[in-house]
């Protein structure tokens, strides 16, 4: 048995390019990294302010993403220069430092902020026995986002994530090791087992612990399957008001998901994505949503949230047709990377021409969020509830509310305030001349059926 000082010597002892290699064969779908998901993902949880978190290992000169959760998700492989950024800085004084704005920072890569949409975050140096490891970064998309208290509790946790890092890499070198077995390339093994059978018999071994078919986590996929053929998640329905009249025009359908590990439905979605079924979970949750459509007055529109890979699947048009398309929203996050905008448009094309329309999710929120509505040209321009919170106290964000209102004007689109969550805010949106919001002020998420019990607009609005 190594004991727990060989094996610190055997994983920090190594040149930090290594690390990044040893990880890198094993990309996203690696059990090796898994905790590492784990990691990034709780600590978008654990941080009020947080919206993206990622473990950033050196290689050479240069960061690499390893691990994303959040906003940053889509982030993974992206490498950074070591000279030129906080995290670099931050491994080098072998101190925890954080940025209010990255505008405005000179410490920062800007260039390379303004890519992933932060404007602020907190890097954490990650060391084990004097050993440089990586970054562990938090990150969020609007400025002054973390507080000193944040920046203590993720201090505190860099010893055990560091421990995190180096476990990954060593599970991967030993993993790797035996699984290269199976073709053979193992020196001495043919003399040893001539028709490998023991060869294959101990990469199967690992190759199941690990996730089968070249480390795809098949536990995740297992459990993404079921969920899916059992439907293990229900809807529920956030109303959207008329802020003046007072009715309803319509409702955002929201999946909450049965199955065990509880944990937020973005997490859910992110995992299927992760498994190659990404596609197939979006669009069993909008068959779910608009199944009460039917039965709902005329006027109403439900909205769904799905991603740019999902608009361009033939399923998603045959569930809304069947739906009714002039009553549908498609909602288009601002977190979800798009990278051919003429495509989409494109696919978007026919299902607009239907009168479905399209909504640009969480704008606002970051660089992503204004890209999709220049280029998208949406008909419904939803506010992202940090604009929203706060609106009543904060000059800043009503410059914002305000620029947007004539910004949808100009562009004939709408706009939608979410997160409304005091009757201060909703005072101030109005008079600024908001038409339409959502949040637990006003109502919270609803079943299905308590939708009828709410006052309907005589006529769509929107």
């Amino acid at each position: 048995m190594v004991g727990h000082d060989s094996f610190s010597t055997r994983v920090t002892g190594r040149h930090l390019g290594d690390i990044a290699g040893l990880l890198r064969p094993l990309g996203q779908a690696g059990d090796s990294i898994a905790i590492l998901r784990r990691v990034v993902e709780q600590a978008v949880l654990l941080v009020s302010g947080a919206e993206g978190s990622a473990v950033e290992l050196v290689d050479g000169d240069t960061l690499v993403y390893v691990a994303t959760a959040g906003s940053l998700r889509n982030s993974t492989g992206l490498r950074l220069p070591v000279d030129a950024s906080l995290s670099g800085l931050a491994i080098r004084t072998d101190a925890t430092l954080s940025s209010d704005d990255t505008e405005l920072d000179p410490r920062v890569d800007r260039e390379a902020c303004r890519m992933v949409a932060v404007r602020s975050m907190v890097c954490v140096p990650l060391g084990l026995d004097g050993h440089p490891v990586g970054v562990l970064k938090v990150a969020s998309g609007r400025p002054r986002a973390f507080s000193d208290r944040d920046v203590r509790v993720l201090s505190r946790l860099a010893e055990f994530v560091a421990t995190a890092v180096t476990a990954a890499v060593e599970f991967a070198r030993v993993s790797s090791s035996l699984v290269s077995t199976a073709d053979g390339s193992s020196p001495g093994c043919a003399q040893d087992d001539p028709d490998g059978d023991l060869n294959r018999d101990v990469a199967s071994f690992v190759a199941n612990v690990m996730g089968s078919d070249g480390f795809t986590d098949e536990g995740s996929r297992q459990r993404i399957e079921v969920v899916l053929a059992e439907q293990r998640f229900h809807m529920l329905y956030q109303p959207v008001f008329d802020l003046h009249e007072g009715t309803m025009v319509g409702a955002e359908a929201l999946a909450r998901f049965t199955e065990m590990p509880y944990r937020p439905p973005d997490q859910w979605f992110a995992e299927a994505e992760r498994v190659g079924l990404g596609v197939e979970m979006e669009l069993a949750a909008v068959r779910a949503a608009l199944t009460p459509l039917p039965f709902l007055p005329a006027s109403i529109r439900l909205s769904v949230n799905v991603g740019p890979a999902t608009i361009g699947d033939p399923g998603l048009a045959q569930v809304i047709d069947a739906a009714g398309p002039d009553r549908v929203v498609l909602e288009l996050t601002e977190h979800l990377r798009v990278e051919d905008y003429p495509q989409l448009n494109g696919r978007l094309a026919r299902l607009r021409a239907d009168r479905t329309l399209l909504a640009i999710d969480d704008t606002g929120a970051g660089i992503s969020s204004l890209t999709h509505v220049l280029k998208l040209a949406p008909d419904v321009i939803k506010l992202d509830r940090e604009i929203t919170r706060g609106v009543d106290i904060d000059p800043v964000r009503r410059a914002l509310t305000s620029a947007l209102i004539v910004f949808a004007r100009e562009s004939g689109a709408h706009v939608v305030a979410e997160g409304v969550e005091t009757e201060q805010e909703l005072s101030v949106l109005k008079e600024l001349g908001v038409r339409f919001g959502q949040g637990f002020h006003l109502c919270r998420p609803i079943p299905p059926a308590d939708l009828a019990g709410l006052h309907v607009a005589a006529s769509a609005s929107w």
